[in-house]
């Protein structure tokens, strides 16, 4: 008989997300980020252009994601996001100065992490207000 908790299937299971609701919400702040930048320079070069800007912030992003467990483990989320949060930047921008004809870090990246704090951080601290409040309704009708 093997032990099913270190086949590889298991230990996948330990990466993957509880619920694709987060990573598209952070997915949203990462092209909010992308679209309201391009308005406010006034950049209309297309979906190239796009995608040029997307694939560094996203990759960076999800690929530190994936290593702190953010969308899969349900214990110190918050250390989780800030982990993301700063080392997915620092990945973010040192593939986005390796492949792309931008710098590695200007104030792009500052204002990309003021973004993401808002975003990221925000909605999370919403959604638990939320579920706090829901949850003292629960107690104070069992009283």
């Amino acid at each position: 008989m093997t032990d099913s908790t270190n086949t590889p299937s298991s230990n996948w299971a330990r990466y993957a997300p509880r619920s694709v609701a987060p990573l598209l919400l952070d997915l949203f702040g990462i092209v909010t980020f992308i679209l309201v930048g391009a308005g406010q320079h006034s950049i209309s070069e297309g979906a190239g252009w796009f995608f040029m800007v997307l694939w560094p912030l996203a990759t960076g992003w999800y690929l530190v994601a994936i290593a702190t467990r953010l969308y899969a483990a349900t214990d110190r989320m918050w250390t989780r996001l800030v982990i993301t949060w700063v080392a997915g930047t620092l990945v973010a921008s040192v593939l986005r100065g390796s492949f792309t004809d931008r710098p590695m870090f200007s104030i792009f990246t500052v204002i990309f992490m003021a973004w993401m704090v808002l975003i990221a951080f925000g909605w999370r601290g919403i959604a638990r207000v939320l579920a706090l409040r829901k949850q003292r309704r629960r107690r104070t009708k069992k009283n």
